[in-house]
């Protein structure tokens, strides 16, 4: 190709405030018929909303950017990236931004970068230019990105909406040489390989007040009156300052549909409809609504299902599996060792499961393409990876820890269900049910207690959806999964939503197995213990519970022998039971029983030897018998440092309870010494983890 000059002829040139140059008098020297014109239409910036608010930060932060000098003897082209889910407000910010740096670029095309289509025809469209024309280009857009590269003057080129394009895809669309400024917005961060890290920036969402205001704005309402605030700081929470959302909002009450102090309720009970509404699509320039625009990328990644690329259909698959998956656990702190941990205990208890004859089990509700060992026996997460990273492309998921921790933005995560039929609710929530107790092992000593700790919170979160989706857990019976969910609750303090599965338990495997299997009186144990804790000793349930562990123990020792492991169980139970109701000589009796029996079959550094060691030494202490009490704690204790650690949540336990003992005979400064030590290994163990851990802020 030629390459004139691009302003050959031109007199008495002038800049102005446009985006196009322009000259009082341009003669051209090319002939009509050496020119191609393209019937793409001139691709025009659009206007930013007249509510746009805030976001000072981000527009100083660009403004800076491009404005700085550099320090090469040639001026270098700069890029920036803005990124982030959609609806943050990515193209608003860009738009008010190129609005205020008009007088110093000196050429704006702004290209629809959703696709390369979209882009192809924007620099077809750019061709049309008078200015571009006048350089005899051939309509192409490899003429139309040579001549953008031949202008001397500070253009600036912006690449909007570069969603579904990788860094190469979109870095062919560049200009050649080193001029001008790009910038760029996306749900992908991966694009910051064209930019740098230091040119990249993630969007979040709005500050409270300027939420505040946008949303008055948008529902043209007077911004100084406070009651009319308060009202608006209620929403703008709710909708987690999310500005698309919060500009539909305004649209909504400004329309009249709702009063501004009626927006939540109806909000709680149409959430689907207002964030889906065709006629509230606020600021967006690319006419979608909150959940349209997540929409869109769902719709893109069901698209490359259909790839022929094998390896790209697999990880978008991948993505729409755990995308459902995810919108059934809590949104915050959705852990890979789910995952890992339900593939490795599904294999060591398949043998297991197989003798649970005539049981529902929840394996059989599993999809276990991503539940995979590779030949050295561990967890195969190639698939889950290509997954999570078509989902981290779209800016649906965060990744929060280098550890495999990722989050969804909560009002993702509730689109995520409210796109789904009745029928997908139930299937993915059951199926998010499974996976959370497949991942628990039979010992729970084999994993470390921190793990179940979030994953309870998680657990109750996905409780409370399938109470949502009308299919309660509790209505369900899965025997694999039931008992293990009834013990991390128990385990974790929920005895109350503990009990409702251990009465499930109880009654499908009377039913089934019949009450005098060891399967049926452990479950009967389980229960009785959970109604103990509870604090359930008065009339009817006092007697249910004793008649329950008697019968357990009677049971235990006419089937099984008095040195079964579930005998001496029953029998430490109905010690338990025998002291709880005062009868201090017999608790005591079958106490000493159960731990003689357990240190002649199991050893004294079996964990149920401790167990049984510590429960007859907070017997003494009860009966004062303090000597006695201190001289098996401290057994107690030397054993769990040695079996499992000293920052080990039961190891902490048990130094408090011995300072208590060291406390009631009047050892006060050993008391003293195990007191501190005890807060030091909590606040080392729980203290930098409090205030993140998603139990605070279960939705």
């Amino acid at each position: 190709m030629s390459q004139p000059n691009v302003l050959q002829g031109a007199q008495n040139v002038v800049i102005n405030d446009s985006n196009i140059n322009v000259a009082d008098s341009i003669n051209y020297y090319a002939s009509a018929s050496s020119r191609t014109t393209s019937d793409a239409a001139i691709p025009v910036k659009p206007n930013s909303s007249i509510r746009f608010t805030g976001r000072t930060d981000i527009l100083t932060k660009l403004r800076e950017h491009f404005t700085a000098e550099s320090n090469d003897k040639f001026r270098r082209r700069k890029f920036f990236l803005l990124y982030g889910m959609g609806g943050i407000g990515k193209t608003q910010i860009c738009l008010r931004f190129i609005e205020d740096m008009s007088d110093y670029f000196s050429h704006v095309f702004w290209i629809d970068a959703s696709s390369i289509g979209t882009i192809t025809q924007g620099l077809q469209g750019i061709c049309n230019l008078p200015e571009a024309q006048s350089s005899a280009l051939d309509g192409s857009p490899q003429s139309d990105l040579w001549w953008i590269s031949s202008l001397r003057e500070n253009y600036a080129m912006v690449f909007d909406n570069a969603d579904n394009l990788t860094p190469e895809e979109l870095e062919q669309h560049f200009p050649s040489g080193l001029g001008g400024n790009i910038l760029i917005t996306s749900h992908n961060s991966g694009l910051k390989h064209l930019t740098l890290q230091e040119s990249s920036l993630e969007v979040k969402e709005m500050e409270e007040n300027d939420a505040i205001s946008l949303l008055l704005k948008a529902a043209c309402l007077d911004e100084s009156q406070e009651d009319l605030q308060a009202e608006a700081s209620k929403i703008v929470n709710e909708l987690f300052c999310i500005p698309l959302a919060i500009d539909q909002a305004g649209a909504f009450i400004a329309f009249g549909d709702t009063d501004i102090r009626d927006y939540l309720d109806e909000y709680s009970q149409y959430r689907e409809r207002l964030l889906s509404y065709p006629a509230f699509k606020g600021a967006s320039k690319y006419n979608r609504t909150v959940y349209g625009t997540w929409e869109l990328s769902f719709k893109e990644i069901q698209q490359r299902v259909k790839s022929d690329d094998s390896q790209r259909a697999e990880a978008a698959k991948s993505a729409m599996f755990l995308l459902a998956v995810f919108a059934f656990f809590h949104f915050d702190h959705i852990m890979e060792e789910i995952f890992s941990y339900a593939t490795t205990q599904e294999h060591e208890e398949y043998g297991d499961n197989e003798q649970r004859s005539g049981l529902p089990l929840a394996s059989s509700i599993m999809d276990h393409t991503l539940l995979q060992l590779h030949n050295t026996g561990k967890w195969d997460n190639f698939t889950f990876k290509e997954g999570v990273r078509v989902l981290l492309s779209f800016s649906l998921i965060k990744l929060v820890s280098s550890k495999g921790i990722y989050t969804m933005h909560p009002l993702i995560h509730a689109w995520g269900r409210d796109r789904m039929s009745s029928e997908d609710r139930k299937k993915y929530c059951l199926m998010a049910y499974g996976m959370i107790a497949g991942c628990l092992p039979k010992d729970f000593n084999k994993q470390p207690y921190q793990f179940r700790r979030i994953l309870v919170t998680h657990l109750r979160a996905n409780i409370q959806h399938s109470v949502m989706t009308k299919d309660e857990m509790v209505d369900k019976y899965f025997d694999d999964a039931d008992e293990k969910i009834g013990r991390m609750l128990k385990e974790q303090g929920y005895d109350s939503e503990a009990k409702k599965f251990q009465i499930l338990i109880l009654d499908a495997r009377g039913r089934i197995l019949g009450e005098e299997h060891p399967d049926t009186i452990r479950a009967m144990g389980d229960l009785a213990t959970s109604y103990q804790s509870l604090g359930k000793y008065a009339e009817a349930e006092e007697l249910r519970i004793k008649k329950l562990k008697i019968k357990v123990h009677n049971i235990t020792n006419k089937l099984l022998g008095e040195d079964h492991p579930d005998t001496i169980w029953a029998m430490g139970n109905l010690g338990n039971l025998y002291w709880n109701i005062g009868k201090y000589a017999d608790a005591e009796r079958l106490k000493i029983k159960v731990l003689d029996m357990r240190n002649r079959l199991l050893g004294e550094d079996h964990p149920d030897t401790i167990t049984a060691t510590n429960n007859l030494a907070v017997s003494y202490d009860c009966l004062g018998k303090y000597a006695d009490a201190k001289k098996l704690k401290v057994k107690v204790l030397n054993m769990r440092n040695r079996v499992l650690r000293e920052d080990h949540p039961d190891t902490i336990w048990l130094m408090g309870n011995l300072a208590s003992t060291y406390g009631s005979l009047e050892k006060y400064t050993d008391a003293e010494k195990l007191e501190i030590k005890v807060l030091d290994l909590r606040n080392r163990l729980l203290g930098d983890q409090i205030q993140s851990l998603p139990w605070k802020n279960l939705q």
